[in-house]
């Protein structure tokens, strides 16, 4: 199962949840690759534990237009084991920021180029889930990751008290759906940063439990000092500080994701 984790604002938590749901997913004892396509690089750092050298390919190789020809797509020169059970990535550098300009030249036709090449990758392998990390952007890199994809998980800043970003990339998703990718499905919205205390978390929450009613994952993620001081440690809240509100609700969203994908799995296998 390929899950892409978009947005098109910054700062509403994407990386934080790609890497700590991979590694509560880690943990129990499911298989999952992390595909960092954000030249920021934030989720290689996270789960490598900091800015270390880069041994190998990266997903600037696997995208560089110009280059790709005379790359062997083998997992083992693209994909590296991190400290963490069960989870590996692939790593991203901050050069790939300049393959926008080759990859826009070749629109549309290297909308699928993600899809195409990750698909050989992957084919030597036995990943459970594979959960692409994106810019907070909904240009090329997210409509990439969206033609690879089998689903999507949206996250929401229940800090921010707007939907208007939200609905922009709903917006995408259908044409992509419509144009590239038929087989794409939007999963959930997860609503992260949220504190109860205040007016407006609640008010955003009611705002998503109305107007997506069966659209939204049950577990909040609660904003939480250990998962600021994770992140500038470049390490996960999982790590950092287990007994903490955020890593719970890290380990709850990872079980509700996994009933989630693995029952309808088996409906559609038993048809």
């Amino acid at each position: 199962m390929i899950i892409a984790i978009g947005n098109n604002k910054g700062g509403v938590g994407k990386t934080s949840i790609t890497c700590n749901l991979a590694v509560c997913l880690g943990r129990l004892k499911r298989k999952v690759l992390v595909v960092d396509m954000d030249s920021q690089c934030n989720a290689t750092y996270i789960l490598l534990g900091g800015e270390v050298p880069i041994r190998g390919y990266t997903v600037y190789d696997l995208l560089d237009p110009e280059g790709q020809h005379n790359i062997k797509l083998v997992p083992e020169r693209f994909i590296i084991e991190t400290r963490h059970p069960n989870v590996h990535c692939l790593p991203n550098i901050e050069e790939s920021s300049a393959l926008d300009v080759p990859l826009g030249k070749k629109t549309p036709e290297s909308f699928s180029l993600l899809r195409q090449r990750l698909n050989i990758l992957l084919s030597k392998t036995d990943y459970h889930y594979v959960l692409i990390d994106n810019p907070p952007s909904i240009g090329l890199w997210l409509t990439l990751s969206l033609t690879a994809s089998h689903c999507v998980i949206v996250p929401v800043d229940a800090g921010s008290g707007s939907l208007s970003g939200l609905r922009r990339v709903l917006g995408l998703i259908a044409t992509v759906q419509e144009s590239l990718n038929p087989d794409l499905r939007f999963l959930r919205l997860v609503m992260n940063r949220v504190d109860l205390r205040t007016t407006v978390s609640r008010y955003l929450i009611d705002q998503v439990r109305s107007e997506y009613p069966n659209s939204h994952f049950k577990t909040l993620i609660p904003s939480n000092t250990p998962v600021q001081q994770a992140e500038y440690l470049h390490r996960t809240v999982i790590e950092h500080s287990p007994t903490s509100r955020a890593a719970r609700a890290y380990r709850e969203l990872a079980i509700e994701l996994i009933e989630l994908v693995e029952s309808v799995q088996i409906k559609e296998a038993t048809r």
